[in-house]
This record gives C-alpha cells, structure tokens and sequence, in this order.
C-alpha cells in the first residue's frame, strides 16, 4: 500500500461526520478561507463585496462548501486512482474559474484546520496524514496546470 492511500485510509477513519454532513462542514471552510484569505474571496463570484453576516447562512456558500467536501471526499475514497477526478478538477479550475494553483494550497491549509478543530481525535498523526494527502493533491493538480498550459 503506498504511503498516500495509506494516509488517505488514515484521514477516512475520521471523516465520517464530515461525509456526513458536506454542507455544513463545507460552509465552514468557505467562512474561515474568506475570513483567514479575504483576497481570495474575489475567486468566487457568487461571494464578492458579500460581508461576513451575508456569507453566513447563505445558500450558496453551503452549496459550494458541499462541492468541495463532497469532491475531497471522493478523492479519499478512491485508493490512489485519483488521476481522472484531479484532470477534472484542473480542467475546470484552471480553464472556466482561473483559479491559481496556491489556492490549492490556501484552501488545504484551512481544511486541516477546521478537521483539527472540529473533529474528535483528529490528532497530530492524522494531521500529519491529510496534510501529506492534500500535499499530493497539489502536486498532481499542479501536473495537470502545466499539461493544460495554465500559467500563473
């Protein structure tokens, strides 16, 4: 087994309540990425020149959280096969949403962040293991940036 599904299985044996409950663990993201990165809130158009008190509670936002969740969670859960979701994904990210690849980075950041907060015994060795697969993530989102030609 390689490290990466070996991490994957590791952060799965935790995320039960967030596959649970996409939305609203998603919406919590999307307010702490808008709150801890307010420059990348621009990304979204849904969210701009939206304040705090609108983000909150707001359809969208949850809606968007859920994607995302819903999209880490399918990357998870598929053993090291990840390559086709992550083309996707960049397709999509890098051509219709010009989303820089260090957002990647911010968003990652976040997650591990609000898993260590809110889920029980999401201790420092999970951490360590999300962190590890989100890492991953980067890099092969990256590969795919620069097979697409997306520049920075």
């Amino acid at each position: 087994m390689s490290s990466c599904v070996a991490d994957c299985k590791a952060v799965l044996s935790f995320w039960a309540p967030v596959e649970a409950n996409p939305r609203c663990y998603g919406e919590i993201i999307l307010l702490r990425l808008f709150e801890t990165h307010p420059d990348v809130q621009k990304l979204f158009p849904k969210f701009v020149g939206l304040s705090k008190e609108q983000l909150q509670n707001n359809p969208c936002v949850q809606a968007h959280g859920e994607i995302v969740v819903c999209k880490l969670t399918e990357i998870l859960k598929a053993n090291g096969e990840r390559k086709e979701i992550l083309k996707a994904l960049a397709e999509s990210h890098a051509k219709q949403h010009k989303i820089p690849l260090v957002n990647f980075q911010i968003i990652s950041e976040v997650i591990v962040t609000v898993a260590a907060e809110k889920l029980d015994s999401f201790g420092p060795d999970v951490q360590t293991a999300l962190k590890n697969v989100l890492k991953t993530i980067q890099i092969d989102l990256g590969a795919c940036y620069e097979e697409l030609g997306f520049k920075e």
